[in-house]
């Protein structure tokens, strides 16, 4: 039986951390540059700049922690921060991201009956993003509505696998994001449909992704109803099995990584990942 809840296993990467400070892997100095950075933000979407920044760095922290406790009290400063950076701009997605993330990691370290409490809080910072404001390429948003999905009793699988190819299409250009790639596969080898069934299912979706979709995520729920080929599919993907798919995804994945001069520390963590599936494929 599934748990209740997993959050966020593969949508926290954090490379753009090394891009914005040059401190490799020291997380520690990030939070100091930050936290200095903050009394001399401009009030407003300068502020929040700084301030969801610092959330991720406490939920980073938070995960290198070995103590219960210290982790909990760094994902509690990691959930105001990001709390702090909603009231300076509404608008920021990445504020309600880590806030959610945050949320979302400090839940994992309660009972199954806390964290079900926890998942409205991010099923609204998540329905904020992609719905009230609109930001439909927001790849991390996408993969942790696909987790919950996923590790949920209640919600349907077929939905979690369209929120990860949905994820899978929007990652930035600048981040190769091996993890995301590799969650997807994983997904679809554990689901296993045939060709046949996947064309059946995304014919009888095609209305559903379309104009009886009253916002985006009930949209995207139907995403293999859009028709839409995908980037690592040299065929419609319908055509495939979930084998298939998978296998094609880790093909990219494979070529994605080969084609990076410069991966970065979490970058070959994930290649190492997705090594492990393919042997245990």
């Amino acid at each position: 039986m599934k748990l209740l809840f997993t959050m966020l296993l593969a949508v926290l990467q954090f490379a753009s951390v090394d891009n914005d400070f040059k401190y490799g892997t020291d997380y520690g100095k990030c939070r100091e540059t930050l936290q200095q950075m903050l009394p001399h933000a401009q009030p407003g979407k300068e502020k929040a700049e700084v301030l969801w920044r610092l959330s991720r760095i406490c939920l980073v922290l938070g995960e290198n922690q070995e103590n219960v406790s210290a982790k909990r009290s760094l994902y509690k400063e990691g959930m105001e921060y990001a709390a702090a950076g909603i009231k300076e701009d509404p608008k920021s997605v990445n504020c309600y991201m880590w806030h959610c993330a945050n949320v979302g990691r400090e839940c994992q370290t309660r009972s199954l009956m806390e964290q079900a409490a926890a998942v409205p809080d991010m099923t609204d910072d998540l329905t904020t993003i992609l719905d009230r404001l609109g930001a439909t390429d927001c790849s991390e948003a996408w993969q942790a509505l696909s987790e919950m999905y996923w590790h949920h009793p209640f919600k349907s699988d077929e939905s979690a696998i369209n929120f990860a190819r949905k994820a899978a299409t929007c990652i930035p250009s600048d981040e190769l994001r091996i993890s995301t790639y590799t969650y997807l596969a994983e997904l679809l080898y554990k689901r296993g449909w045939s060709s046949s069934k996947r064309m059946s299912e995304a014919k009888s979706n095609a209305s559903r992704f379309g104009k009886e979709s009253k916002s985006n995520i009930e949209r995207y729920a139907y995403y293999d109803g859009a028709g839409e080929k995908m980037p690592w599919c040299s065929s419609p993907f319908t055509a495939l099995s979930d084998k298939e798919e998978a296998d094609a995804l880790i093909s990219y994945a494979q070529s994605l990584y080969s084609k990076c001069g410069n991966p970065t520390p979490v970058d070959k963590e994930d290649y190492r990942k997705l090594t492990e599936l393919i042997k245990n494929k």
